[in-house]
């Protein structure tokens, strides 16, 4: 998988779980997700994200008093939202609901 791609997939999959303030364990387990999720997928292309997903809040639960960390789990689930972007492809930016994301042009 190409960087850009595997970025862009990363960031709608990341907007699927809140971010909070910084040092929460809500970030920690933003943190987690990404660095399974990118491990994942250099393994396996067609990885499911709920993979990654499950060992993130496996690994925050276990670490922090078994706090619970906050996702949608339907974007998750199987068939969900990231099954259907790893279905159709990711390589247009516009496949299962991405979109390109255009930089803000600065004020002049």
């Amino acid at each position: 998988m190409k960087a850009a791609t595997l970025t862009r997939l990363l960031e709608e999959e990341l907007s699927h779980i809140p971010r909070s303030h910084k040092g929460s364990t809500q970030n920690v387990f933003r943190m987690l997700y990404t660095y399974h999720r990118r491990r994942d997928l250099a393994a396996d292309p067609t990885a499911a994200a709920r993979n990654a997903l499950h060992a993130a809040v496996r690994a925050v639960e276990a670490g922090q008093n078994a706090v619970t960390p906050a996702f949608e789990w339907e974007f998750f689930r199987p068939g969900g939202g990231s099954a259907q972007m790893m279905r159709d492809g990711i390589e247009n930016g516009t496949a299962g609901g991405i979109h390109r994301r255009r930089r803000k042009e600065p004020a002049r």
